[in-house]
């Protein structure tokens, strides 16, 4: 028999039920972050910044085995392919907004570094340009 304080340090399971289309939205909500996570930890290579790559391995296996879990049970439920079209509606709704996110995100990083380089120009800090305009030689 299992004494009440070993009971305390087991991990009891959350059971949850879900509408299709739920599962659909927070399919997509585990995406997006995912995606965000994987631009911050790209972010923080080009800057030279570990910090953000550690996250990322620290979270996204978190993260992986909640996607899997709830594909899981999408697959154990499903009878009928007509039955997954509110998951796929609600994971494209999310997808599109993330999409959208992106692309917000882009220009405003684009935005603040021409203003910067404006900036740093009109003070005469600016580093000079790469030799051939910036374009990969590789």
């Amino acid at each position: 028999m299992t004494s009440p304080e070993g009971r305390n340090d087991r991990a009891a399971p959350i059971r949850m039920q879900f509408r299709r289309a739920d599962a659909g939205t927070l399919l997509g909500a585990l995406a997006w972050v995912l995606g965000a996570m994987q631009i911050m930890r790209d972010r923080g290579h080009a800057e030279g910044d570990e910090e953000f790559h550690e996250l990322y391995d620290s979270i996204a296996p978190k993260v992986d085995r909640l996607i899997e879990q709830l594909n899981e049970a999408r697959r154990s439920t499903m009878t009928q392919p007509q039955f997954e079209e509110p998951i796929e509606a609600a994971y494209a709704e999310v997808r599109a907004a993330f999409e959208a996110w992106i692309q917000l995100t882009a220009t405003d990083t684009l935005a603040a570094t021409v203003a910067s380089r404006v900036e740093a120009s009109a003070e005469g800090t600016a580093p000079p340009p790469d030799g051939d305009g910036g374009t990969d030689d590789a």
